[in-house]
């Protein structure tokens, strides 16, 4: 087995937990953590305690180590790009900069591929991984490889519309037969990928010279619809999911929850990708968690950590509350219309 020495920067997040146990699955990898050290990593990877918006702290951290590949999940604008490429200017041979689709125009096209025309006007995150890209591609000389995921969910996440401070605020109304507010009618689709099998691909990039200076949408192609997502969950708890569909122009006026960025900037849209830079540059491209055993597995996870099914009662009076205008609304115009 060929032995890689690779850094992860975060390490303990939703996708890169896993790719750092996908990664440490081949005995002969050397991977190392750089994080602020606030959550435990397992004993079979090494740990580099570091708080990267320190500034210098980084470039100490790293010393004089080098690198195989550098994947970083911790870079949320072009000045964060900058200081990474100084950092690890001739320390690596690849460096893999964690995007996201958010970063695309997704009003004007339904279709995308990586080279479809970018710039978010209602997402900041958006908008400031754009800006990030756009450092890193005005470098030639820097090893980026770019790598947009669109909603990778696992442990206590799964793609929902509207929830409050955590998903288990959306499912224990579902669970008690409580309206769920979706935005838009809820048939437009989304792309729903499992941090397992996004790392399960992302790996296979390591080491792979072509990926260099290439961006790739790590996209899972099957597609959903929102109210097939609340459904699978309904089912699985065995009780029928009451709707509350409204649009996200509405909702989006409604300033506690961010429903500007979060549905206009993104889950609005109904967009698909093309596949080919995934052909390209990871050979035995797959995903293998669906839908219902996305579900499943989440659905487990809760069940083996009861500490995190904590209710969240002032999302649930926001919710009632909007759902009491909202039918009072369309009661005085469908009498007035």
């Amino acid at each position: 087995m060929n032995s890689k020495k690779i850094l992860l920067v975060g390490g303990t997040g939703t996708i890169s937990t896993a790719v750092m146990q996908k990664l440490s699955e081949n005995a002969a990898n050397q991977v190392v953590v750089l994080n602020r050290g606030s959550k435990e990593v397992p004993s079979y990877v090494r740990q580099i305690v570091c708080d990267v918006n320190e500034e210098g702290a980084l470039a100490r951290a790293i010393g004089d180590e080098k690198f195989d590949a550098v994947v970083d999940f911790l870079v949320y604008d072009a000045a964060a790009a900058k200081q990474r490429m100084e950092v690890f200017a001739d320390k690596c041979s690849q460096y893999f900069f964690i995007s996201t689709v958010v970063t695309f125009d997704h009003e004007d096209k339904v279709w995308l591929n990586e080279n479809s025309v970018q710039g978010n006007k209602y997402s900041r995150y958006g908008k400031n991984k754009w800006e990030a890209e756009e450092a890193f591609r005005a470098n030639d000389s820097f090893p980026w490889v770019i790598v947009r995921p669109s909603q990778t969910y696992s442990g206590n996440r799964i793609p929902l519309s509207v929830k409050g401070n955590s998903c288990w605020s959306v499912v224990n109304r579902i669970a008690n037969h409580k309206s769920v507010i979706v935005h838009g009618d809820g048939k437009s689709i989304w792309h729903m990928m499992h941090a397992r099998d996004f790392a399960y691909n992302f790996v296979q990039m390591i080491g792979n010279p072509a990926a260099v200076h290439q961006s790739v949408n790590l996209v899972n192609p099957a597609i959903v619809t929102w109210d097939m997502i609340y459904n699978e969950i309904g089912r699985q708890l065995g009780t029928e999911v009451r709707f509350c569909h409204i649009a996200s122009d509405t909702l989006a006026c409604a300033g506690k929850y961010n429903n500007i960025e979060v549905l206009l900037g993104d889950k609005q849209y109904s967009n698909m990708y093309a596949k080919k830079n995934l052909t390209d540059l990871i050979p035995d491209f797959r995903c293998e968690i669906g839908l219902k055993e996305g579900i499943e597995m989440y659905l487990s996870y809760m069940e083996a950590h009861p500490e995190e099914k904590v209710e969240d009662p002032e999302y649930d009076a926001w919710c009632d509350s909007v759902i009491r205008d909202y039918h009072a609304f369309m009661k005085i115009f469908s009498e007035r219309h």
